[in-house]
């Protein structure tokens, strides 16, 4: 037999070993053959050293989240002040992300930013082509065509101001009238040339004619329609056929391509130069301007009429306009009119709709 602590060869039987001394018969609890058994002290290490990897690709991931979502929030503007921001529009990632929880939560948080947007695009809605006043050339293009009124007193009954120019209901037999009336003292007060000598017709004085195709493309640019030859017809004095009345009576009708017109007074207006001074935007390219209108005093030494004061002199500056033309500080009306707009190629185009005076 054999020491199981030093291996030395004993006679069979002995109780001890006779080289070392170790009991022979049982073994000896460091001799003793050992089961398998964890990892002393020395295997630690490896164990720490996968948990601190772990770690460190955790926090390496958690701070790739961060820088990339860092600049994400940048982009997006969500950083900033208190109150400019929104907190719940930042999504972290997390084990619960797939989660019912976190999914309802998520949708909580995105109904806030959903509802902003929708706002937004509310604040937004309005006309397509917009009126800036403080664009020059829209400036001058709205003072301008408001002139085309204020200077010819457009829709203003003195007898009965209430009785206001509105086709936004339709056209009256009295609208259709305004505006016939309206075109002919229109092309007589700017001087055009496209006014010729009348005739009798039918017994009756008509002093002007004008061919109906100018007509026509005046009163579709004015108004944003025309009428027809029969609405262009009318007789303030029909049956009163006196000498005085024939000359001065105020009447128009349609006959071979042109519109003959009667009016009583015959005289050029003077400028009533249009300042406006708001644009208020009714939606669906449609908006209201408020006005003042300065009477022309002075224009190169002389009370100027509607002809003698050119275009540029619409788009100065307020108080420029005014010395230029020589007007008092007051007004000498107010109002407001509601124009249809179209597009231009330096500036939109309008089209009256109603127009309301403040004497």
């Amino acid at each position: 037999m054999f020491c199981t602590k030093c291996g030395s060869e004993m006679p069979d039987g002995a109780d001890f070993c006779t080289n070392c001394g170790a009991r022979m018969g049982a073994a000896s609890p460091a001799a003793a053959p050992a089961e398998p058994a964890p990892m002393p002290a020395a295997g630690m290490p490896s164990v720490q050293k996968k948990s601190h990897k772990r770690a460190v690709i955790i926090g390496i991931c958690v701070a790739g989240v961060l820088v990339a979502g860092g600049a994400a929030l940048a982009l997006t503007g969500v950083l900033g002040p208190l109150g400019q921001g929104n907190s719940s529009q930042i999504t972290v990632l997390g084990s619960d992300e797939g989660s019912a929880e976190h999914k309802d939560k998520g949708s909580a948080k995105e109904k806030p930013a959903a509802d902003e947007d929708e706002a937004d695009e509310s604040e937004q809605t309005g006309s397509s082509v917009k009126v800036d006043l403080n664009d020059q050339a829209t400036y001058a293009a709205a003072n301008l065509f408001l002139s085309n009124f204020t200077e010819e007193d457009f829709g203003y009954n003195k007898n009965d101001p209430s009785a206001l120019f509105d086709v936004t209901d339709g056209l009256s037999a009295k609208e259709q009238q305004d505006m016939t009336f309206f075109i002919f003292n229109h092309f007589l007060g700017n001087g055009s040339k496209r006014v010729e000598r009348g005739s009798d017709i039918d017994g009756k004085r008509y002093g002007f004619r004008i061919a109906i195709d100018a007509v026509h493309s005046e009163m579709n640019r004015l108004f944003g329609m025309t009428l027809s030859d029969d609405e262009m017809q009318f007789d303030d004095n029909e049956g009163k056929y006196d000498e005085v009345i024939q000359a001065l009576g105020t009447r128009a009708t349609v006959q071979d391509g042109f519109l003959y017109f009667n009016e009583e007074h015959g005289v050029a207006k003077y400028a009533a130069p249009t300042i406006v001074t708001a644009a208020e935007d009714l939606g669906n390219n449609t908006y209201r301007l408020t006005f003042e209108a300065y009477a022309a005093q002075d224009y190169n030494g002389t009370v100027p009429t509607i002809s003698e004061v050119p275009e540029s002199v619409y788009g100065l500056p307020v108080n420029q306009l005014k010395s230029t033309i020589g007007a008092d500080s007051t007004p000498t009306m107010t109002g407001s009119a509601v124009v249809t707009v179209t597009a231009g190629d330096t500036a939109p185009s309008f089209a009256l709709q109603s127009i309301s005076y403040n004497y």
